[in-house]
């Protein structure tokens, strides 16, 4: 059975509190779709504003523990429905909001773009998007929120671009004890290069090799120069939507494993065998090169970088929870 949980914890903000609704028929577990649908609504949460940004808190009072979602690559990730508008699972925050029955959860939104159009239009966002300046963002966004609250137990789950992401923010939020993290379709590699010579069994190179190339591309096209990057100049000429380089560049240059040589806190780490955009690989050198460390691994044999079907997310949900009950988190 597929419960549907609209919000057990919306009495705690005012709100009626509404009824856990049982769907009996699971005929639709197995559909496959790229926006996979179910009956579950977005529950109440308030949109809180910081100084470099804002996000979004589902908040149940009756919990001293939160999850920090954080969403994979997209210039409008972070963001969350309209209350009591269908969920679409796509990847993305919302595959956690059902835990909002025992957590709170804080959904800190990409940098300070707010809710309006596709960020992607205007010059100055595009060569804003860098994991280092989002880094900087969430950190500075989620400290403030932190700040302001007092919780027992906070994890950060990560998908993708977000699973990257976490053990680097891990070290800026020091101050606020995380308890865990989750790592979806990530894992210890970010880089290409760094895959390709674990597969040959060639030994990593001490540096990225693209830091190089990063940092005279930082120096080329920063500022009043991006106007002139190919990225730009390409775009003037056909109009069309693109993964910026500086954004590329500034993926490649990391490796995850590092900062996890230095994390003693419980990890999970979430991946589908048959992942195309990052590789298992990435998981798997993590769990062959830091063995001693408190990090638990489950891969997933017929799932891609994502979940296809409403089942398989009920799968990855369960063994998140069951994880987090396990660690008494």
């Amino acid at each position: 059975m597929f419960a549907i949980l609209l919000s057990a914890a919306i009495v705690s903000c005012g709100q009626k509190e509404e009824s856990i609704v049982v769907n009996e028929d699971t005929s639709y577990l197995d559909v496959i779709s790229p926006w996979i649908e179910t009956e579950e609504r977005v529950p109440y949460y308030s949109t809180l504003y910081f100084t470099d940004g804002q996000g979004y808190e589902f908040k149940n009072r009756s919990s001293n523990k939160l999850i920090i979602p954080l969403t994979g690559y997209s210039f409008t990730g972070g963001r969350v429905g309209e209350i009591g508008e269908k969920l679409t699972w796509n990847p993305s925050t919302n595959w956690l909001l059902n835990f909002y029955g025992e957590y709170s959860l804080f959904v800190p939104e990409k940098f300070d773009w707010g809710r309006g159009k596709n960020p992607f239009w205007k010059m100055e966002n595009r060569e804003k998007y860098t994991f280092d300046n989002l880094i900087e963002n969430y950190a500075s966004v989620i400290r403030e929120y932190l700040s302001q609250n007092e919780y027992d137990k906070i994890i950060i789950f990560g998908h993708s671009e977000g699973g990257f992401i976490a053990p680097e923010l891990y070290f800026h939020l020091e101050d606020f004890n995380v308890s865990a993290l989750i790592s979806s379709g990530a894992g210890g590699l970010s880089s290409f290069v760094d895959i390709a010579a674990v597969r040959r069994g060639v030994p990593l190179d001490d540096e990225s090799a693209y830091l190089d190339t990063y940092n005279r591309y930082l120096a080329a096209y920063s500022g009043e120069q991006y106007a002139d990057s190919p990225d730009e100049q390409k775009f003037r000429q056909n109009g069309q939507e693109y993964l910026p380089t500086g954004y590329w560049y500034s993926h490649q240059v990391r490796r995850p494993f590092e900062f996890y040589k230095n994390i003693d806190i419980p990890v999970l780490f979430i991946h589908g065998l048959l992942d195309t955009f990052v590789s298992p690989v990435s998981s798997k050198y993590v769990e062959e090169n830091l063995p001693d460390k408190p990090f638990d691994y489950i891969y997933y044999p017929d799932m891609i970088h994502y979940p296809e079907t409403v089942r398989e997310l009920e799968k990855i949900r369960t063994d998140i929870a069951n994880w987090l009950n396990e660690k008494g988190l």
